[in-house]
């Protein structure tokens, strides 16, 4: 049976409550824009359930051992000579390693199997944090009296770390991007939208249990036995990650098992080979290097040709926020401020809590409002937030100490718990904007998930991650070259202001430029 649904001028069709039949053809003025044969179009069940429990568990073990090595290094790092100049190396290398390589990656992982695939990232990412984290503990051994960037075990440990970076952003792409689309139906914004929250809530609980973890056996234990501890966690985690590949591949052998259609298309048309190839190494080498690149170029015009590049984008201005969040630049200005350690910790906290709240509010925008009035609402409930926190900055939190914990600040003078109010409130607002950004995020998700060809998936995502990290790298650029505290109010100002641009990028392209059309005519192709 085959429903036609005929959409009148003024009026679209909401993806969100579209009828459950065997076929959906949706028209608008005689023009073609959505086909759908599946009987789960607007179901929110996902089309493999089974599959998706095992994903998640998959997932969570992951996110414990890499969370818990992310805020591990730098603050065993720190502890040695050298240390903080240390982590800001390994900090700007780490990310440039991913905008030079994740388009690249991303490649490699559109031309493997999905099995194989995060196999090998798995193999990969055990390897690297394995090595780094007995490298430290050798490192720890010699004593506080070597200087780590200048022996011969610093560039041992800066590959580790990017490649264990990399490693970490092709399983990210590999799971979020393609098994979640594959597993819950490309078609079915429901379970879509429940997936990528589930996979959220799962980062952030696996990165709070983690961090204490890790935190834990280094109060008690010291820095090289909570290193081996870690070391021991990702050996054991390996085999229970491999093992539930292969669950997830026996629960769907046809969906995960097979080879992408861009693999078999590459298969199909193979590249002429060098005549240089078998006669000078050298000069294949070069056919090699020349060759990558063209599939690099390759996937930047795939993802430049994308009809959701303005929400992309938006999403990008995004990771110019350097300050206006739970980062380390902010910690220490809190700290500056009034914040006790105890009170620091507890703020970081809070912006994991609001972001396990935003999980919920955005799945629930997305089921009331729809995909992209869900994001225009979170991105807007972000920059409303972070636009206060600025002008409360600017108005007030430039004074000294002395004077913001004393009554002459005005209505925000005087301290609530030791700490000044104007801090707390200025915190507050903070902590409050993270439900906008994750709501968003899942928006983001959902939205690469429903419009980018499944062929496509990793190569579009890996440039939109590269981009994300040439953000950063830029916004670190600026922290570092204006490292004076009398120049945060800076930093705080262009934070603000890109996430500003960023809601006001995304609700143009929404309402402006029709996006819920552009959006119908990407799933009638994809």
């Amino acid at each position: 049976m085959i429903v036609e649904i005929v959409a009148p001028d003024e009026k679209l069709i909401d993806l969100q409550k579209g009828p459950v039949c065997t076929a959906v053809r949706i028209r608008r003025n005689g023009r073609h824009l959505l086909c759908c044969a599946s009987a789960a179009v607007a179901s929110s069940k996902p089309s493999h359930p089974e599959a998706l429990e095992l994903v998640y568990k998959l997932y969570t073990i992951n996110c414990l051992v890499e969370r818990s090595w992310r805020f591990g290094l730098p603050l065993v790092l720190a502890g040695i000579n050298g240390g903080f100049q240390t982590v800001a190396v390994v900090g700007f290398f780490s990310p440039l390693a991913v905008m030079a390589l994740g388009p690249w990656c991303g490649q490699l992982l559109d031309l493997t199997p999905r099995r194989t695939a995060l196999r090998f990232i798995a193999v990969v990412q055990f390897a690297a944090i394995v090595t780094a984290g007995l490298l430290m503990v050798y490192v720890l051994h010699l004593g506080p009296s070597l200087n780590l960037q200048r022996s011969s075990c610093f560039p041992v440990l800066l590959c580790c770390t990017m490649v264990e970076r990399l490693s970490a952003f092709a399983s990210d792409i590999a799971i979020e991007r393609d098994w979640i689309t594959q597993l819950s139906g490309k078609t079915n914004p429901e379970a879509l939208s429940s997936s990528n929250a589930i996979l959220r809530r799962m980062d952030m609980l696996s990165e709070m249990v983690g961090t204490l973890c890790f935190g834990w056996c280094f109060t008690q234990l010291g820095a090289a036995k909570a290193l081996i501890a870690l070391t021991a966690f990702a050996a054991v985690g390996l085999p229970l990650e491999l093992w539930l590949l292969e669950k997830v591949a026996e629960a769907t052998p046809r969906v995960m098992v097979r080879v992408r259609s861009l693999a078999r298309e590459r298969a199909a048309n193979p590249p002429v080979p060098s005549l240089y190839s078998d006669r000078h190494i050298l000069r294949g080498i070069l056919y090699q290097l020349g060759l990558q690149m063209q599939q690099t170029l390759w996937g930047w015009k795939l993802y430049l040709k994308q009809p959701i590049l303005p929400a992309s984008i938006a999403y990008i201005m995004l990771y110019f926020n350097a300050v206006l969040g739970p980062g380390g630049l902010m910690t220490a200005f809190l700290a500056s401020r009034g914040l006790s350690g105890t009170a620091a910790a507890l703020f970081r906290g809070g912006c994991a809590a609001m972001g396990f709240v935003g999980t919920w509010a955005g799945r629930l925008c997305i089921s009331r409002l729809g995909l992209l009035r869900a994001g225009v609402a979170a991105i807007t409930f972000q920059a409303v937030l972070l636009a206060g926190a600025a002008v409360l900055y600017k108005r007030v939190l430039h004074m000294p100490l002395e004077v913001l914990a004393s009554g002459a600040a005005g209505l925000l003078g005087g301290t609530v718990m030791g700490i000044p109010v104007a801090v707390a409130v200025f915190s507050a607002l903070i902590m409050l904007s993270r439900i906008g950004m994750w709501s968003f995020d899942m928006v983001d998700s959902q939205l690469f998930q429903m419009a980018v060809q499944p062929k496509e998936a990793a190569s579009v995502s890996s440039a939109e991650v590269a981009l994300c990290s040439g953000s950063e790298l830029v916004m670190l650029g600026i922290a570092a070259a204006f490292s004076d505290p009398a120049s945060f109010s800076l930093l705080v100002n262009l934070s603000a202001a890109a996430v500003l641009g960023a809601a006001c990028l995304f609700s143009a392209w929404v309402f402006c430029c029709d996006g819920q059309q552009t959006l119908q005519g990407a799933l009638g192709t994809a």
